[in-house]
């Protein structure tokens, strides 16, 4: 699953609980509806906290040609501190996968914390790091997994960066509910090839639908390498 660093692909860390504090004394609550677009790429800083709901970075060019998901946003993430907390700008669009609420201060107020404690620096530094090793995980991963790969690491890092631990009867249940479309702009494949990887690996007993929810296999878990926990799979991918 990962190649290169310790953090997972496609799905941001959460965020230390200073800068979750910061925002929960210093934020204005906002609304956003689904498809609604936080920050243009190339826009002047913008900092936002993810109360609920799902929202994500997308690559620039999603909105004239084929949709690109750099990365998914969970609740209990800040959006625009990449950029805001070093004063500079990225050609990156936050869009809302989902109605959500979300929490805005303004950039200086992020500024002014970290220069008033050092400790806030170091956190924001390994916070940022941390950011930008799971979007180069992400990219790696759809440039050197092949596509069946990619979607059984689309659904164990969500299981992992959520804590979510498999079932009694050893399923992996996850806990989001993603249109295959939405999963295919985050893994680099179109709608349909999707369907079809999810429907053979149904067919083969190897993924389950309960109502809106997929359940993935152990089998389909340990088939995918991992630089720190499954160096060596003990069978191939089905």
């Amino acid at each position: 699953m990962r190649r290169i660093f310790t953090t997972y692909p496609y799905f941001l860390p959460a965020e230390p609980e200073p800068f979750v504090q910061l925002f929960r004394e210093h934020g204005t609550l906002r609304v956003v509806n689904k498809g609604e677009v936080l920050k243009r790429g190339g826009e002047s800083q913008r900092l936002f906290f993810l109360e609920d709901g799902l929202c994500a970075y997308c690559a620039a060019e999603a909105l004239d040609h084929r949709p690109y998901i750099l990365s998914i946003v969970l609740p209990g993430r800040v959006m625009g501190d990449m950029t805001a907390s070093i004063r500079t700008r990225c050609n990156v669009y936050t869009r809302a996968l989902k109605k959500s609420r979300v929490l805005s201060i303004p950039p200086e107020v992020l500024a002014l914390a970290i220069e008033e404690r050092p400790e806030y620096a170091k956190l924001e530094i390994r916070n940022v790091i941390a950011k930008e090793e799971s979007l180069l995980e992400g990219m790696a991963a759809n440039f050197l997994r092949p596509p069946q790969e990619r979607v059984v690491i689309y659904a164990k890092s969500l299981c992992r960066i959520t804590g979510t631990l498999p079932r009694e009867d050893g399923w992996h249940a996850l806990p989001l509910e993603l249109p295959v479309s939405t999963i295919g702009e985050l893994v680099n494949l179109n709608r349909v090839s999707v369907s079809r990887i999810l429907s053979r690996w149904i067919q083969m007993g190897e993924v389950r639908r309960e109502g809106r929810t997929l359940l993935f296999s152990e089998c389909l878990f340990a088939s995918v390498d991992d630089w720190i926990e499954n160096r060596a799979p003990q069978h191939p991918l089905p």
